[in-house]
């Protein structure tokens, strides 16, 4: 199901249109910024293509943009190794 992108040739206005399937005749708009103003004629263009990010890919873009930032803020991550350590202690004495 495509979307096709229209632009004025006169006022450079964008619109899209949706069509059904590819094989489908899909008639350009009419400019809405025209009013009654003649010479506003709609041309198809290229659209820009999107990639589908992951969220991996979305993870290591804030990592690689923002990471210094969140480092800063949130501080050090916590110690397991010391944390493990006191678990042991603390469950040392535990009956099973």
């Amino acid at each position: 199901m495509p979307f096709y992108e229209y632009s004025c040739t006169k006022c450079g206005a964008r619109e899209e249109v949706f069509a059904r399937s590819f094989k489908s005749e899909v008639a350009p708009p009419a400019c809405k910024a025209a009013g009654r103003e003649k010479g506003h004629n709609m041309q198809r263009v290229m659209s820009g293509f999107i990639r589908q990010r992951t969220l991996g890919d979305q993870l290591a873009e804030a990592e690689a943009k923002w990471g210094k930032e969140v480092e800063s803020s949130m501080g050090p991550g916590p110690d397991v190794g010391k944390l493990a350590r006191r678990y042991e202690t603390l469950t040392k004495d535990m009956h099973e």
